[in-house]
């Protein structure tokens, strides 16, 4: 088996793996998202959450959940490639593929010490969530970072990669823009 897949935990398997942590005295931190295209920003949030205990378990949103939240166009990249692309950081120790756009669920099998989630507009809102009552009701603490790239994102690379690629496809048609359509 690949080293990275030792570190892929099903859902079925997180209350348990919490257990054994909590059993070693270790402070589990989670946080979870969509992971598709991973760009520095996500990376300084990984290490940043890091910080806060002993172990991070990643959830990565897998590709229904996406569809529901952003849309038929989205993801890019499938779950299990997500997934495993996570493994690599060394700020990750564990992934898990999220069945649903929610985290609860799995934040009430984990129940990690920390979860760590990004400031957003809903963020003003976070006491009233799911997962803000999940995480309190057990006993953990909820904690909101800010962006830590707010120039980057994957819509950004994305418009940027596709707007660079449209720009040269259309760059011979581009000559007609100078000066109004005229009749002859």
């Amino acid at each position: 088996m690949a080293s990275w897949k030792k570190r892929l935990i099903s859902q079925s398997d997180l209350m348990v793996l919490g257990e054994k942590l909590r059993e070693k005295n270790k402070k589990i931190v989670f946080t979870a998202g969509s992971w598709d295209l991973i760009h520095a920003g996500q990376c300084r949030y990984l290490e940043k959450a890091r910080e806060y205990g002993d172990v991070l378990v990643v959830g990565v949103s897998s590709n229904n959940a996406i569809k529901q939240v952003k849309g038929p166009n989205k993801p890019i990249l499938d779950e299990k490639i997500r997934a495993e692309m996570l493994t690599y950081l060394k700020s990750v120790d564990f992934v898990t593929v999220l069945p649903e756009p929610s985290c609860q669920p799995s934040l009430g099998l984990l129940k990690p010490d920390v979860y760590i989630t990004v400031k957003e507009d809903w963020t003003d809102n976070y006491k009233e969530s799911r997962e803000y009552k999940t995480v309190v009701k057990y006993g953990g603490e909820v904690v909101i970072v800010d962006r830590q790239s707010t120039t980057i994102s994957t819509t950004q690379i994305l418009q940027r990669a596709i707007g660079g690629h449209l720009s040269e496809v259309l760059k011979d048609f581009m000559q007609y823009r100078k000066e109004p359509l005229k009749e002859k």
